[in-house]
């Protein structure tokens, strides 16, 4: 059976291996564990563009770059102080104690969350997709990694980010934070 690490690897080759990366230390000062197959994605392709457009984000960003560490502080404040302002939040984030952390951004600025609830191991985080404005989102049931391949492969439609991902031949182009 094919793993979804290996699906995306075909869909969309990884470039040169990354450097090891510390996930203890990402995961503490994150203050949140991370899923597996997330520590496998960087490991195997490190901080890139998916097609131009949808850049995966490793724990610190080279050259301090915004990496998924320095992203998350505070983002989730914010997100609730925007939506508390607009009277408009997802129901999915209701339950006390959830919240949201970022893994990926696009070009346009919509951002690729997981979706975590209290008690709800790492590797059970859905994948949830906020538009830059954070007037729509989609929900999906499924890893990071999952998400991507399914994406790439046109498995998943998601109105925000499909059409971007189009090409017949998929790409991964490293970049810095």
């Amino acid at each position: 059976m094919t793993t979804p690490l290996e699906r995306l690897t075909r869909l969309a080759p990884p470039a040169d291996r990354p450097g090891p990366t510390d996930w203890a230390d990402a995961e503490s000062r994150l203050g949140h564990p991370l899923p597996g197959d997330y520590k496998e994605l960087v490991d195997a392709y490190g901080p890139g563009e998916f097609d131009g457009h949808v850049r995966l984000r490793a724990p610190e960003g080279p050259n301090g770059g915004r990496g998924l560490i320095a992203m998350n502080d505070g983002y989730f404040e914010e997100l609730e102080d925007i939506w508390e302002m607009n009277e408009e939040a997802p129901e999915e984030i209701e339950e006390e104690g959830t919240t949201l952390v970022v893994w990926a951004r696009t070009k346009d600025a919509e951002t690729l969350n997981w979706l975590v609830r209290p008690g709800t191991s790492p590797d059970e985080w859905p994948v949830m997709v906020l538009n830059d404005d954070l007037t729509e989102w989609e929900t999906y049931p499924v890893t990071a990694t999952e998400f991507l391949a399914g994406l790439l492969a046109g498995d998943i439609d998601s109105a925000m980010l499909s059409s971007e991902l189009t090409p017949p031949d998929h790409t991964f182009e490293p970049r810095q934070g």
